[in-house]
């Protein structure tokens, strides 16, 4: 583990922060998160397990920073005949994913979602934890096939199909 307490974080002009009580909030032109600061006031010495909290901290504060210059962005790929989308409605994706009936799905408030092909979703937000938790939520309603290769596919995710029976 890198020793974080030498490195210099050097705030975009753009990035506020500000403290109230246990909360930091980190607010930028895409938006404002939220990160608790609540281990930093107790006053035990410095353990390996403080030593961990303190540098998990430092990672969130950094996609803190990414995330309300940027954002983050991923994309879904469907693969198969029977999967696609239908339509982004309100709060919610429909999907046909080759069952009998249609699957809903309700878009949380932080995330922006559009689709521009049937077989292509791009999901945006400023908070990656989300964003990735949403996304491995659309997966999991269609679990890939590693013989066919079908399925919901990260886009970039490289899948090795595995060899059928032999006679």
């Amino acid at each position: 583990m890198k020793n974080i307490f030498k490195i210099n974080i050097k705030l975009p002009s753009r990035v506020k922060l500000r403290l109230k009580e246990t909360l930091l909030f980190v607010e930028g032109p895409q938006g404002s998160v939220c990160l608790d600061v609540s281990f930093f006031s107790t006053g035990l010495p410095m353990l390996e397990t403080k030593k961990m909290q303190y540098s998990s901290f430092f990672r969130l504060f950094q996609k803190a920073l990414i995330g309300v210059c940027l954002g983050f962005v991923t994309r879904l790929i469907f693969v198969g005949v029977e999967l696609r989308i239908e339509a982004i409605e309100n709060d919610f994706i429909k999907f046909k994913l080759g069952f009998s009936h249609f699957v809903f799905v309700k878009i949380p408030s932080s995330i922006k979602v559009f689709s521009p092909k049937k077989t292509l979703l791009v999901l945006k937000s400023i908070d990656e934890q989300l964003l990735k938790e949403f996304c491995s939520k659309i997966c999991s309603f269609k679990a890939l096939d590693v013989y066919k290769g079908k399925g919901i596919l990260y886009k970039n995710q490289i899948l090795i199909l595995k060899e059928g029976k032999k006679k």
